[in-house]
């Protein structure tokens, strides 16, 4: 582990000028670069050929989520009022050198990128320099990953702040709607404060309620305006440069998980001020008028009219949505269609109306969401030179509709997400209360698939998030998984959810405490999702940081020729797409076993009115081959429980061996043998005899086949457990699988108490036949980068399952 400071981006003369104005209480200031003294364009990721170029050379990032509250809740280097100057500096210091050692850890660990979520402070331009304010901490660690080559994923236009309704009015010269406005901004401010049980700050309301931003101008205004605040936040750390001219920032987001489409087909405006509803009933009418003109129009295309309904002023019901409406939710004051409607039922759904009513509905709400999208997108490259040139998201998520797919086509890049969860549901499952993904045709979905939805030809892939939710036994096979799917895709980055807050840098207990798991009862955690934090798992992370060579080096082939879906106009507007899981018609269920068997890209084209193919399909459960082969170097074999990568510049091999004939042989001479596993005694779940489950991968460092290269990682782990750790088994057969879920309820979490250590581990090790890694020097490492042993590999090299090495960095 580096010690503090060892890497510090000021580590030099200005570091010492530095903290004298600190300590006599001056100001550090810098002055903006301007926009001639950038750096040139190839510095800058773009996307070249449909993938992520840099310098001219394409690349792939395996990242991490973070810092989001990494910089505003070191709550022990928090600076007070009170505090003298020389507490002050030795605050902000401290708060530097776990900022920075963080920085370290996450290069060391194999990431090269950080989706840094939202702005903390705001992004408070005023900050300077060893103030210790949340915008200065953000700075200082922008400057600390750059000097690691890491790059970011900003995701600040997600902060929108808040409207205010005595300012923001005057954005938009209108006084005949100004009073209106501000009325239904008060009324959305006072519903925030009653939901938030009065924790909301006063005078102010969320702008993104139900995306009003979509439709209503003033919002828009408001997001506009927010933007433009982000976009000239200068970092003081690095000369001043203004965040969106920074090259460091590879990818840009408008927002996260929006899911505009979603809010709108599931009547979430229906529950705003009135003001608010009525303007969405008049763009409503205007999308009808434009498209039929008049009343007869409009009747001879939905085949009748309601009572009441007309163009005149907008007297349309904005129906069929996704689940049957109650009259009561609308308050556009057209009683007769509702009367209509509700003479017999209370509620109205698609069955009471015609086919092409239900696909306008669609049409109109997927014309509003592009429109919405593209108005910002257009504005925020006009913003800075990294807005200019790299890539932007519109949104992320949402992620198995086709109104989806069709939105990130408008961006420069596609990112969609998916968490799995491998606790079992049926006592005949091997491996109970757990699961093994590679017992099954390879999936990564819990369901309804995620990521294998919207690979858009020309566009490149993000994974925004992904992760498997602890406590998971099998997890060491996950990162492989999903660098299998990232190359059979051609993706270009996969983000890992979430690291935690930053240790001590000087303690040595540092990112040993007990490993995050989801949990039930509030007593521990107030049933939250910290399952899905990864920072103190040493067995994950040694996983991760192999499969995170295979993808970021691209050293395994993509599939040749991917089978293409075009999904036409009828898809798209079909009004069962309205409902979650009901998009892509007959073609959805065979999406991802396409994705994994032959790759599969889509293309959303409302210019053609069916759907078509060019390639290959697979139906889910209907002949599927074993192993499942998308190429030579990938094998999935679900019915021995395995999986193998076999590359020039790497190898793996995952599952069960003892379900192996023999030892796992490799096409460069490699191979793995005399596989053993050693559980600690507070393991409840051990790997035993008639499993020895096990990771095992060697990567290349530089991409360079393993004859050739100069540096290789190599990773032979199986499973660990909080100490003591036990879940009710009853409980897990109930098969409640959601964060706050039965199989949680009652668990022994687990953690060690006082005399035992947090984890507890089940240690692998094997005899490697090292064919082309004969005679280059090794180093065995702990979690901590401490070196235990040392040596040059021979024919054979042998790990040891009672030692508690992390990785083994190979050299020559």
């Amino acid at each position: 582990m580096p010690t503090a400071l060892a890497h510090h981006p000021l580590e030099n003369s200005n570091m010492i000028r530095f903290i004298l104005a600190l300590i006599i209480g001056t100001a550090c200031t810098m002055t903006a670069i301007h926009a001639a003294e950038l750096p040139p364009d190839d510095a800058y990721v773009q996307v070249r050929d449909g993938h992520l170029s840099l310098g001219g050379e394409r690349v792939r990032y395996w990242g991490w989520i973070g810092h989001f509250w990494l910089t505003n809740r070191l709550a022990q280097y928090k600076v007070k009022p009170e505090d003298t100057a020389e507490v002050r500096a030795a605050k902000v210091l401290k708060a530097y050198a776990a900022l920075d050692a963080l920085a370290q850890r996450i290069h060391d660990l194999g990431f090269n990128l950080v989706r840094w979520w939202g702005a903390p402070g705001g992004f408070d331009a005023d900050y300077q320099p060893g103030d210790g304010s949340a915008a200065d901490l953000a700075a200082f660690s922008f400057a600390a990953l750059e000097q690691r080559g890491i790059k970011v994923w900003m995701t600040a236009f997600n902060d929108f702040g808040a409207a205010d309704p005595a300012t923001d009015v005057a954005l938009l010269d209108d006084p005949a709607t100004a009073a209106a406005w501000t009325a239904a901004v008060e009324e959305m401010q006072q519903t925030d404060l009653k939901r938030s049980k009065g924790k909301a700050p006063k005078g102010t309301a969320s702008p993104r309620t139900a995306d009003v931003g979509a439709w209503d101008p003033r919002m828009r205004l408001v997001h506009l305006r927010r933007m433009r605040e982000l976009a000239d936040w200068p970092n003081k750390h690095k000369g001043g440069i203004r965040l969106a001219d920074d090259p460091q920032m590879a990818i840009w987001e408008l927002t996260n998980e929006e899911w505009t489409f979603s809010h709108l087909v599931n009547a979430n405006w229906q529950k705003l001020p009135a003001f608010f509803v009525r303007e969405m009933a008049q763009r409503w009418g205007a999308f009808l008028t434009q498209k039929y003109t008049d009343d007869a129009g409009l009747a001879t295309a939905w085949g009748f009219l309601l009572p009441g309904e007309t163009l005149a002023d907008a007297r349309v019901l904005l129906a069929p949505l996704a689940k049957p409406s109650n009259g009561k939710a609308y308050n556009d004051g057209n009683a007769a269609a509702i009367a209509a409607l509700t003479a017999s039922k209370q509620t109205f759904s698609r069955d009471d109306f015609t086919r092409q009513r239900g696909a306008d509905v669609m049409e109109f709400f997927s014309a509003l969401q592009i429109a919405y999208k593209t108005d910002r997108r257009d504005i925020a490259k006009t913003l800075g030179k990294s807005l200019r040139l790299s890539p932007l998201v519109l949104d992320t998520g949402d992620g198995f509709r086709i109104q989806s797919v069709q939105m990130h086509q408008q961006g420069d890049a596609v990112a969609m997400c998916s968490y799995i969860w491998q606790t079992a549901i049926d006592r005949q499952q091997s491996g109970f209360p757990f699961m093994s993904g590679l017992n099954e045709p390879p999936r990564l979905a819990m369901g309804i698939p995620w990521m294998e939805v919207g690979r858009v030809p020309g566009k490149p892939f993000f994974v925004y998030e992904f992760q498997m939710n602890n406590p998971d036994k099998y997890r060491a096979e996950v990162p492989f998984r999903i660098a299998a799917l990232g190359a059979i895709q051609d993706w270009d980055v996969i983000n890992f959810h979430l690291f935690g807050r930053p240790d001590d840098p000087e303690d040595p207990q540092a990112y040993r405490s007990a490993i995050n798991y989801s949990v039930y009862d509030p007593n521990w955690s107030g049933a939250t999702v910290e399952g899905v934090h990864f920072k103190n798992d040493e067995i994950y992370a040694a996983a991760m940081k192999t499969a995170g060579l295979f993808f970021r080096n691209g050293s395994l082939r993509t599939v040749e020729q991917p089978t293409v879906m075009t999904f036409g106009r009828r898809s798209l507007y079909d009004p069962e797409s309205a409902e979650y899981g009901r998009s892509f018609g007959d073609l959805g269920l065979k999406i991802a076993p396409t994705a994994w068997r032959y790759g599969c890209h889509m293309r959303i084209d409302p210019q053609q009115d069916t759907d078509t193919v060019e390639g290959r399909t697979v139906e889910r459960g209907l002949m599927e081959a074993c192993p499942v082969r998308p190429t030579d170097q990938i094998a999935f074999d679900w019915q021995h429980g395995c999986m193998q990568l076999d590359a020039p510049a790497g190898v793996s091999w995952t599952g069960f061996f003892a379900r192996q004939p023999g030892p796992v042989l490799f096409s460069n001479g490699i191979s793995l043998s005399n596989v053993s596993v050693i559980n600690d005694p507070g393991v409840n779940y051990p790997v035993g005899a008639d499993e020895l489950y096990v990771s095992f991968a060697v990567a290349s460092q530089d991409g360079k086949p393993l004859a050739e290269t100069s540096h290789a990682v190599m990773s032979l782990v199986s499973t660990s457990f909080n100490n003591g750790f036990k879940l009710v088994d009853d409980n897990v057969a109930i098969g409640d699988l959601g964060y706050r879920g039965t199989p949680y309820k009652g668990m022994t979490k687990g953690d060690g108490g006082e005399s035992k250590p947090a984890v507890a581990y089940a240690r692998a090790g094997a005899t490697i036949t090292a064919g082309p890694l004969e005679g280059m020097r090794y180093r065995c490492l702990d979690w901590g980068f401490r070196e235990i042993a040392s040596g040059t590999v021979g024919k054979t090299l042998t790990i040891p399952a009672d030692q508690p090495i992390f990785t083994i960095e190979l050299e020559r």
